[in-house]
């Protein structure tokens, strides 16, 4: 049942006639009523601004936060101008006007095309205008821009080796099981083919799909990243050297097609081009695939699995919750299902069992960054801030670049009287989290609140 508000009830203001009687005055007019004209409302004003001198962010997915006071409700623009001939990057107006008080402003460091912004000194100018049209003096600092080196892409698709995928990998090991590799990529490159299984990246082991996810996190584009890779029972070690992730990667749902093609029997690549659909929305193109299925495979552990990421991705949370249990029925070591069970569970409005599902996915796969991350924020909803202070500072441990740690972290700092720690936490949560729409969300309702 949907919660219902109450409404706010205000106190109504009365204004009050004065009577003033006076004796009569020989020969003079009577005095003419005395009345009060309204204060007028105070002009917008722009003041304690913060900004980093010093900016480093990494190349291709730069941004940053700048922070302001604003004395009354007001819509702000925002320049960002080259320190060098004085050219403007990028304009920005807000759509709204924001409260009076302490705002935060997430700034993509693009220039107006889109581009990445080069490397170097700037200066952010910022005034505010209110309803009236009134604008307020303009506020100026600079900064540096400091790129470090870019995101690398790997271009090959992965899976987990499954219980069910094991005898058709070929091998016992515990790591990802390569579905397919882009062609001509970096990764067919350094020698790895589809089914072989990767075992290490970076010197780390990549046995679960959460240490698989920090170590894809950490790979970048100008530094060689060493992978050490099983197949046919003997380990193989290379080095791949990736391009920059903003760099067109190969049509690997193509790559997909063929590899099912040639090995119809083999339900790893079956499931892996059905989940590369998911991943990249082809929802329609997904659900088609796995109705041409055989039962055995829709029903195993990871076509239910499949099923629910599906059906999550349509907000069918119900049904998702039904095929993510029907996973972990079949295979109870399966970390993936419990974590699906946990986001399901929680879209439905039921707090304990989420809880305990992502504490479930957290211990099936300790190096699981999400599952921790999103303990913390589930601990959170019910209150327990010790339990998600430690699940964030778990989190956190776990992957410096993922975003959802700091952020459940810092909301329990916070709440636990850390303010300043929560709040360094928070930012830097914020700069790291692609999606833009949520981080202006917690943005309004976590930071500026938070650091008046």
């Amino acid at each position: 049942m949907a919660r219902v508000l109450r409404p706010v009830t205000v106190a109504s203001l009365i204004a009050g006639a004065v009577l003033v009687i006076g004796a009569p005055v020989a020969s003079a007019q009577a005095p003419a009523p005395t009345t009060t004209a309204p204060a007028a409302a105070a002009a917008p004003k722009i003041d304690s601004l913060r900004l980093p001198r010093t900016i480093a962010a990494q190349q291709g997915h730069a941004r940053f936060l700048v922070g302001l006071r604003l004395a009354t409700r007001s819509k702000v623009t925002i320049q960002v101008i080259a320190a060098s001939g004085g050219r403007v990057v990028q304009t920005r107006t807000d759509a709204a006007a924001r409260p009076a008080g302490r705002a935060y402003i997430r700034v993509e460091a693009v220039d107006s095309a889109g581009f990445q912004m080069l490397a170097g000194n700037y200066r952010v100018r910022l005034q505010a205008a209110d309803d009236q049209g009134r604008v307020s003096p303009a506020v100026e600092a600079p900064f540096r821009l400091k790129l470090t080196e870019p995101h690398g892409l790997f271009d090959a698709y992965t899976v987990p080796v499954w219980r069910a995928f094991r005898g058709q990998a070929g091998t016992t090991a515990d790591g990802q099981l390569v579905a397919v590799v882009g062609v001509k990529g970096t990764v067919a490159a350094a020698g790895l083919r589809r089914g072989d299984v990767i075992t290490s990246v970076g010197g780390k082991s990549v046995a679960t799909r959460g240490a698989w996810d920090t170590a894809m996190r950490a790979v970048l584009s100008e530094t060689p990243v060493a992978v050490e890779y099983v197949r046919k029972g003997a380990t193989i070690a290379t080095t791949v050297d990736t391009k920059p992730d903003w760099e067109t990667g190969p049509d690997l749902a193509k790559s997909l097609a063929v590899a099912v093609k040639r090995e119809p029997r083999a339900i790893a690549y079956a499931v892996a081009q059905a989940r590369q659909l998911v991943d990249t929305g082809k929802l329609t193109d997904a659900r088609a695939l796995m109705a041409a299925w055989p039962k055995a495979w829709r029903t195993s552990a990871p076509g239910e699995l499949v099923a629910g990421e599906l059906l999550g991705k349509q907000d069918k949370w119900k049904q998702a919750l039904g095929a993510f249990n029907r996973a972990r029925k079949r295979d109870a070591t399966m970390a993936a299902a419990e974590y699906g069970r946990g986001q399901a569970l929680s879209a439905l409005g039921k707090s304990a069992p989420s809880r305990a599902a992502f504490a479930a996915a957290a211990r099936l796969d300790p190096a699981d960054a999400a599952a921790a991350g999103y303990h913390s924020y589930a601990l959170l909803a019910a209150g327990d801030v010790p339990g998600a202070l430690a699940a964030g500072r778990r989190a956190v441990g776990l992957d410096a670049r993922y975003a959802d740690a700091f952020l459940p972290f810092g909301i329990s700092l916070i709440k636990s009287g850390d303010k300043a720690g929560g709040v360094k936490a928070l930012r830097r949560g914020l700069v790291l989290l692609e999606d833009a729409d949520r981080a202006e969300d917690l943005i309004d309702a976590q930071l500026s609140p938070t650091d008046p």
